[in-house]
């Protein structure tokens, strides 16, 4: 029993950094505007390994005359499911492992670790959807919102078992229950505008920083346009469709929302790290601020330089972290002391 107990942990612990490289290895394919390299799914051109040879190539070509084969780019697009397949997988065990043993006497992590398979079995269907649909944006924008959730019901899991809170009873818990709740809500919509802005290639709408299309508040943007949810069918919004008013729209209130999640995040963090006496409660809230500095410096350095593919890859990679870190110290601040720890 307790062997299945040390195994459901190391798998959680596995999961979680695997969902981390899958938010990583999933920016870089669409940055590098491989989404769309294998048009078939689960298969690409009919392979489940990618096609190299010559009348395997010539094939797969017939099969998509519209779309050539070009297998550096589809093998990228294959190496990202062939790492989703594993992580279901993993998760598949963990779920067979919550009703068995001692698990069976725990509802809670039983209960979230089928959550997390469902969401998994979800994930897949976005997944396929992306491609079938041709990066329709709310479908891709479903499927990167959907990693970070799993991401963060995987480290909710993990901190159920191994984390000890004390900190309910804080004065500076008391407030900052609420407080960091909205931080949060701030927070997964910034993340909502930053997907929206990366599957619409919206940042070539200001392409000025630190004001936009040449002023502090650009006039006459075309926000009704910039967010459609749902856009006709067979188009493909790879390289983004939209026009440059409708363009600029999104990354403007992506822009005011870096700003607004900037101020909330660093005014809770910093209330907390003052009226806190736990230094455990202070070096969460320390690592909240210092995500929240890197993930908004990223964002500027991408507004200024341009869009280096490894600077926007680590943009959305610490938009992970400090989702996760943000959603654990909401977490604990919510979570009242476990007498039996």
């Amino acid at each position: 029993m307790g062997g299945r107990w040390d195994l459901f942990r190391l798998l959680t612990a596995l999961a979680i950094l695997w969902t981390l490289v899958l938010i990583a290895v999933g920016a870089y394919v669409r940055l590098s505007n491989a989404g769309l390299s294998c048009p078939g799914w689960p298969a690409c051109y009919g392979h489940l390994v990618v096609p190299t040879q010559g009348a395997a190539l010539h094939r797969a070509d017939q099969l998509h005359p519209g779309r050539p084969l070009r297998p550096v780019q589809a093998f990228k697009e294959m190496f990202h499911r062939y790492l989703a397949g594993g992580f279901g997988l993993v998760i598949l065990i963990m779920a067979g492992l919550s009703v068995s043993g001692r698990r069976r006497h725990e509802p809670g992590p039983r209960r979230l670790s089928w959550i997390i398979l469902g969401l998994v079995i979800l994930q897949a269907l976005l997944g396929m959807w992306t491609v079938t649909l041709e990066l329709e944006p709310i479908v891709v924008v479903g499927h990167l919102l959907g990693a970070f959730l799993i991401w963060d019901c995987l480290l909710i899991l993990w901190a159920r078992d191994t984390m000890t809170f004390r900190w309910r009873g804080e004065v500076a818990s008391s407030w900052g229950r609420r407080i960091g709740l909205l931080a949060l809500s701030f927070l997964v919509i910034q993340i909502f505008l930053g997907a929206w802005t990366s599957t619409h290639y919206a940042w070539v709408g200001c392409p000025d920083f630190p004001t936009c299309l040449g002023t502090w508040w650009p006039r006459h943007l075309e926000y009704g346009r910039a967010f459609v949810l749902w856009n006709r069918l067979g188009v493909d919004y790879q390289g983004g469709t939209l026009p440059l008013r409708a363009r600029a729209a999104i990354y403007f209130l992506h822009r005011i929302g870096a700003l607004v999640v900037f101020v909330t995040m660093i005014g809770w963090t910093a209330a907390l790290w003052v009226h806190s006496r736990r230094g455990s409660l202070r070096m969460m809230s320390a690592v909240v601020a210092g995500l929240t500095v890197l993930q908004v410096a990223i964002g500027i350095s991408m507004a200024t330089i341009g869009m280096p593919r490894w600077l926007a890859v680590g943009h959305t990679f610490f938009a992970a972290l400090l989702l996760g870190a943000a959603t654990l110290l909401v977490y604990a601040l919510w979570t009242p002391p476990n007498p039996s720890r």
